[in-house]
């Protein structure tokens, strides 16, 4: 999907406020960069997760990893239709297919409960990260290779 149709949502619900440019993200339109979108039957965008190419260097081991970065539901639809564990679930599992193996994200606090319960793991290791006019964020992740030791590797490391 073009991010032009994913940039309205994100604007409204993460830089309410700002300029409309505040939800631009550098790389949106990359080629490799991702974009996502959950929409009604009449087309509307209510659901959106954008993924970049970008290396999280803590948790770099030489994997194939992509960052998820502007994922937004719309107020209207919010904690009732499970639109962003569904978009979410699929984008994932498309990642996945593509032989992604790590997927990471600067959460919002009021966000971690919903990265924690679709399988994201904190990195303990970067603690919070203020983010000017944006708030409170930590890092989470998530291992998509099916690989135990992969995953336990990572547990490792998030605990040092």
């Amino acid at each position: 999907m073009p991010w032009q149709k994913v940039h309205p949502l994100r604007w409204q619900v993460l830089r309410p406020g700002l300029p409309p440019e505040a939800a631009y993200f550098p790389g949106d339109e990359d080629r490799e960069t991702l974009h996502f979108a959950a929409l009604t039957e009449e087309g509307e965008v209510v659901g959106v997760a954008s993924y970049f190419s970008e290396v999280y260097e803590p948790l770099y081991q030489g994997t194939r990893m992509y960052r998820l970065r502007g994922m937004a539901t719309h107020p209207d639809w919010q904690r009732q239709a499970g639109i962003g564990t569904l978009l979410l679930r699929r984008s994932l599992s498309f990642l996945k297919a593509q032989g992604i193996e790590v997927v990471w994200c600067y959460a919002r606090i009021e966000a971690v409960a919903f990265y924690q319960k679709n399988g994201f793991q904190r990195w303990e290791a970067a603690g919070q990260i203020d983010i000017p006019g944006v708030g409170l964020h930590e890092v989470w992740y998530i291992p998509l290779k099916a690989d135990e030791k992969n995953i336990a590797s990572y547990r490792a490391q998030s605990l040092q």
